[in-house]
C-alpha cells in the first residue's frame, strides 16, 4: 500500500467511539494527550483542516512504514481531493502514553479494514506520535507508523511424510543463530537461538514455508543425492539469506 494511503488509514478511519486506552488508568496529563488525539482524529475525518492544524507543527516530521517523509502540507492537500465516503472500519487500542516534562509520547496499535471490490485487505499497524507543549497546549511536532509483519498468506497440503526430511539445525552464520527444526504430530516446527517456544513452518508448497508473524520466505535446497543441506531465506524485499544445514 502506498504511503499517502496509509495516511487516510491513520488520519480518516478511527472516530472517537473506536478509540480506547488500555486497561491501566490514565494520569491527568495523559488524558490530556489522548483527547488530543482523539480531537485530531476526529477533525482530520471531517476535513476540518482548519482545526486539525491548531494541533499540528508546521514543521511536523510525518514518516511513512517505507521511511518516506511527508509534509503536513501535503498530507491536507491529499486528504482535501479525497472523498467523505470510505468503506472502511478500524480500532484504535493499547494506548501508551509517557509524559516527559513538555514533552510526550503517545504510542497505539490500529486495525484497519478496507474494502476493494470483494476483498477485505487487514492492516496492522503501530503508531508513535510526539507533541510538545506550546502555551499551555499539545502539539504533534512528530509522527512515525509502521505495519506490523502479520502473514495472510495461505497454507497448503502436502504430505506430512516429506516433513522428517527437513528436520535438524540450520546456522545462519558461523557462531551465530541455529535454527533448530523438528517435526510434531505432523507439523514442522523451528525455534531460533534464544526463542522460549516453538513456531510452525506452513506449508506453501513442498519445499517452501512460511512464519505467520513473518513475511518472508524459507525454501529448502537439496544437493544433487536428494538430501537437505540448507534453506535459503527470501526477505520480503527480495534479498536472500542462504543457510547451512550443520546436522
Amino acid at each position: 500500500m502506498r504511503p499517502l494511503a496509509l495516511l487516510l488509514q491513520i488520519f480518516l478511519l478511527a472516530t472517537p467511539g473506536t478509540l480506547r486506552a488500555s486497561s491501566d488508568p490514565l494520569a491527568a496529563e495523559q488524558k490530556e494527550v489522548l483527547k488530543v488525539h482523539q480531537v485530531m482524529t476526529e477533525a482530520a475525518r471531517k476535513r476540518d483542516f482548519e482545526n486539525w492544524s491548531h494541533y499540528v507543527a508546521d514543521d511536523c516530521i510525518f514518516s511513512d512504514d517505507e521511511g518516506q517523509l511527508t509534509t503536513k502540507a501535503e498530507i491536507i492537500e491529499h486528504l482535501r481531493n479525497m472523498p467523505l465516503a470510505y468503506d472502511h472500519s478500524e480500532n484504535h487500542r493499547e494506548f501508551l502514553a509517557h509524559i516527559y516534562g513538555e514533552t510526550a509520547v503517545l504510542n497505539f496499535r490500529l486495525t484497519a479494514h478496507e474494502q476493494f471490490t470483494d476483498s477485505d485487505i487487514v492492516t496492522e499497524m503501530r503508531d508513535t506520535q510526539t507533541f510538545v507543549r506550546r502555551n499551555g497546549a499539545w502539539l504533534l511536532i512528530a509522527e512515525q507508523w509502521g505495519t506490523l509483519p502479520l502473514n495472510y498468506r495461505k497454507a497448503v497440503t502436502i504430505d506430512s511424510s516429506r516433513l522428517q526430511d527437513f528436520a535438524g539445525r540450520y546456522e545462519w552464520r558461523s557462531g551465530g543463530p541455529v535454527d533448530n527444526v523438528t517435526l510434531k504430530d505432523g507439523k514442522l516446527l523451528t525455534r531460533m537461538t534464544g526463542e522460549s517456544e516453538d513456531r510452525e513452518y506452513m506449508p506453501l508448497g513442498s519445499e517452501t514455508f512460511f512464519l505467520k508473524n513473518d513475511l518472508g520466505t524459507v525454501m529448502f535446497i537439496r544437493d544433487k543425492t536428494g538430501q537437505v543441506v540448507g534453506y535459503v531465506y527470501h526477505r520480503p524485499d527480495g534479498q536472500e539469506i542462504h543457510v547451512k544445514k550443520v546436522n
